[in-house]
């Protein structure tokens, strides 16, 4: 009994160290966005003397976690088994508007959520789309979609709103293409919310 015992359990061992060795490594990606195209964020724009603070993006549960997610034409949603982002969607383009806004000049600071500093301004946002959308016919495609709110901060109204959608087609329909595409596609997101408030009907 104990001989047939012992020999299950190596059985299994083998077993698990197979598993083990034909598992790939995990790919990991993040968001670098091409700021070669700068599609004038800096040209002509006006220094305003106020301080904008980025509230954290807001999303769905998915864009919390490091999955890179894809959707097809049936409205089913999953993830890439061996490739995710380096953090959260919501976190990387965080980072990536304020890199967008400081990059900008239009404002005296850009400060971060975590910060002590006060503010004039406060930019809410909320994350809707940051996915591989697969078509029916073989194409796909990398889609951001966010919508800011400006706030007067001592106020505490909503100053204006916006929302921006960008949808980039991808080179291949994997994880790759995905998040090449993703990748041009949260730029462009950044671009237009800069020169949205870049607008002269912006403080």
């Amino acid at each position: 009994m104990k001989n047939s015992l012992f020999m299950i359990l190596a059985l299994l061992c083998l077993l698990a160290g197979c598993v083990t060795r034909s598992v790939p490594p995990a790919h990991i990606y993040t968001i670098s966005p091409e700021w070669g195209d700068n599609r004038a964020l800096a040209k002509g724009v006006k220094r305003c003397p106020l301080i904008i603070k980025l509230a954290p993006v807001r999303g769905t549960r998915a864009l919390y976690g490091t999955k890179i997610l894809y959707t097809d034409a049936q409205y089913s949603q999953d993830s890439y088994a061996y490739s995710r982002w380096s953090d959260a969607p919501v976190r990387l383009l965080q980072i990536l508007f304020q890199a967008a806004l400081e990059k900008s000049g239009r404002f005296r600071a850009v400060v971060p959520p975590t910060s002590a500093s006060e503010a004039d301004l406060l930019l809410e946002s909320t994350l809707y789309d940051f996915s591989h959308h697969i078509n029916n016919d073989g194409t796909s495609d990398g889609v951001v979609r966010v919508r800011f709110y400006l706030i007067d901060n001592r106020k505490k109204t909503v100053m204006a709103t916006k929302e921006f959608v960008s949808r980039v087609p991808a080179l291949s329909c994997n994880a790759k293409g995905a998040v090449a595409a993703l990748n041009k596609a949260a730029t462009n997101v950044a671009h237009d919310l800069a020169s949205w408030l870049a607008d002269s009907g912006r403080p």
